[in-house]
């Protein structure tokens, strides 16, 4: 998703420099693109061509932001008021106003550690043919997050609270939301969901390609089978590679999982690792995996 909420500003040099200018005074103004400026040259001279207002750039000295959001030209605050096809309006029904926030920025959500067996108190799940209801979260007077669903901006865009992840679950409904939301794992570069999620039968056409790497994976088992130490196999035999993930068999008893049930689309993360023709990925945590009905194509659909 392109993160330019106004595609090029005029540059418009006078003395003094006013907040605001008639938009016919523009007219002949060159036109500048993010990729072009300048700070020390364009800052406090650049304005929207279609309403007058005085923009900036954010970041002003960087191509991206911190969590990969190609730099965007915005309004300066205090002119919400000035009609403008750049802005949406504020109040009202809300629904033209918080799509507009959706697409202002990408979300950057910052991983919490994976949930474990032992975390009752923050169980996340729920029935997989009834999506969770947004939640919304305040605490110390500013906005925040619950689910990940509604998110807060600044009047420049900035994020006011990017989000945390403790399961796969999470991953899959950020992904419903937009695939260009940035995941960033204790210690790393963030990462695009489009780029973490990837299907097993896409991994098995290419396996040389994802050794020694962290992805989260999908797809629906040829065979799953309860082996020694009370762990379970879920296996994805093709020509070019069989790819198994393996987990706790408490996993499995907790969430009345069986065995024989081969006709879910499983969802796990973890490092793949092996050989050309046999490859594994262990799961260690209970929030590394999860799974969805064959019935959701369209949740399914939205991780391709």
């Amino acid at each position: 998703m392109a993160q330019v909420s106004i595609p090029h500003v005029a540059f418009q040099l006078l003395d003094p420099q006013p907040k605001s200018v008639a938009p016919s005074t523009l007219v002949d103004s060159p036109r500048l693109p993010p990729e072009l400026y300048i700070d020390d040259e364009h800052h406090g001279r650049i304005y929207c061509p279609d309403c007058g207002v005085m923009c900036s750039r954010r970041p002003r000295k960087t191509p991206k932001r911190k969590d990969g959001v190609d730099a965007f030209f915005f309004h300066h605050p205090g002119f919400e008021e000035v009609e403008c096809p750049h802005r949406k309006k504020a109040g009202g029904g809300g629904g033209d106003d918080e799509g507009g926030r959706e697409k202002k920025a990408i979300n950057l959500v910052t991983f919490a550690g994976w949930k474990s067996l032992s975390d009752d108190e923050v169980d996340d799940d729920f029935d997989e043919n009834e999506p969770k209801k947004k939640k919304r979260q305040v605490e110390g007077g500013s906005s925040g997050v619950g689910n990940g669903i509604e998110r807060y901006y600044d009047p420049q865009g900035g994020l006011l609270n990017p989000g945390e992840f403790r399961t796969v679950r999470r991953l899959v409904q950020l992904a419903k939301i937009s695939l260009d939301i940035a995941i960033q794992f204790e210690g790393e570069e963030a990462i695009r969901l489009r780029d973490l999620i990837v299907s097993v039968d896409k991994v098995q056409k290419n396996i040389d390609r994802y050794f020694g790497k962290s992805f989260l994976f999908y797809g629906r088992p040829t065979s799953i089978v309860k082996g020694s130490f009370s762990r379970v196999f879920f296996n994805f035999q093709s020509p070019q590679n069989q790819l198994s993930g393996h987990c706790d068999l408490a996993i499995f008893e907790k969430r009345n999982w069986q065995i024989f049930e081969r006709d879910r689309y499983y969802l796990f993360y973890g490092l793949i690792e092996g050989d050309e023709s046999h490859s594994i990925v262990r799961i260690k945590e209970a929030g590394q995996i999860d799974r969805l009905s064959a019935s959701a194509k369209d949740s399914i659909a939205s991780l391709r």
